[in-house]
């Protein structure tokens, strides 16, 4: 198996496990004020399960939730109990998130990449126990690391891959970025990006290069994986496609674009000593692909049920 190195290796991961928490924790707190003021309005956002049914009528439940929330990434900040306190952290999202999509029709697209990151810290710690009896918090963080990261890499080729099996290779034509184009409004009305937004509307070449860049970010996101020069260049392309979304479409994917440059940047500081290059394991590799293909497979059936 490919040896795992990581611009982590020789350094404190505490940094990183706080980046992790924190952005979750703000994420969740946008969740928790969605659900809140959405359930306020019936009628614009009816309620479609029992679950939001009995949480609408349960006082402050979306506070509730949230602070169950923050107490478990408090724990996996601190690293006090991490396996445990990040369990807790995501049986409490998994409510809010299944609370949203039963009353907005969709999980919120903003929670899911934090979500995945903090699920891929918690096996890669949990798999430490495989490896060692008792690992030591350098083994821990290092496989929470790999799980973290594989994690975002699936979200990324995920997203990519669905295009694919939704439309096939038709969507590399530009006329789905076209669509989002004129959908969306620009973040501005600078001249410069009027023009660059004109020149994909009208320029069909300039709507499939953008669409081809696109679907090649996202599906070679697994090469996050392979390495920390080809995971930074990777990184800084998956900030630069957020960034075109952002600028084009007002779409912003800040928990997103700050995961990535946690995980995905050389952090300043520390030191240099290197360490021994740990394998990455492939009975995780496998649990990892397992979770994915599930949760892709189960979503539909979570859009029927509330739809």
């Amino acid at each position: 198996m490919t040896l795992w190195g990581s611009p982590w290796d020789g350094r404190d991961r505490a940094p990183l496990r706080i980046a992790i928490a924190v952005v979750a924790g703000l994420s969740q707190a946008v969740e928790a004020f969605q659900v809140g003021w959405q359930s306020r309005d019936p009628v614009r956002y009816p309620p479609t399960g029992s679950l939001s049914r009995w949480l609408a009528e349960l006082p402050g439940a979306a506070w509730i939730l949230l602070a169950v929330v923050l107490a478990g990434l408090v724990g996996v900040a601190r690293d006090r109990r991490p396996i445990a306190s990040a369990l807790l952290a995501l049986a409490a999202a998994a409510v809010l998130s299944e609370w949203q999509t039963q009353i907005f029709g969709s999980p919120s697209r903003n929670a899911f990449f934090p979500g995945a990151v903090l699920l891929g810290w918690t096996l890669g710690q949990a798999w430490a126990h495989n490896v060692e009896r008792a690992p030591g918090r350098d083994l821990r963080e290092r496989l929470g690391e790999a799980g973290a990261l594989g994690c975002l890499a699936a979200g990324y080729v995920g997203s990519g891959l669905s295009k694919l099996l939704t439309t096939g290779v038709s969507w590399a034509d530009g006329a789905q970025v076209r669509a989002l184009v004129l959908e969306q409004q620009p973040i501005a009305n600078w001249g410069w990006l009027a023009s660059y937004r004109a020149a994909i509307i009208d320029a069909h070449e300039v709507a499939i290069a953008a669409s081809i860049a696109t679907l090649v970010i996202e599906t070679g996101a697994f090469l996050l994986l392979f390495g920390p020069r080809l995971r930074a260049v990777w990184g800084g392309l998956l900030l630069l496609l957020h960034v075109n979304i952002t600028l084009l479409n007002t779409m912003p994917y800040v928990a997103a674009s700050l995961l990535i440059i946690a995980l995905c940047l050389r952090p300043g500081g520390g030191h240099d000593a290197p360490s021994r290059p740990a394998r990455f394991p492939l009975q995780m590799v496998v649990l990892l692909v397992c979770i994915v293909v599930a949760a892709w497979a189960l979503t539909p059936l979570g859009w029927r049920a509330t739809g």
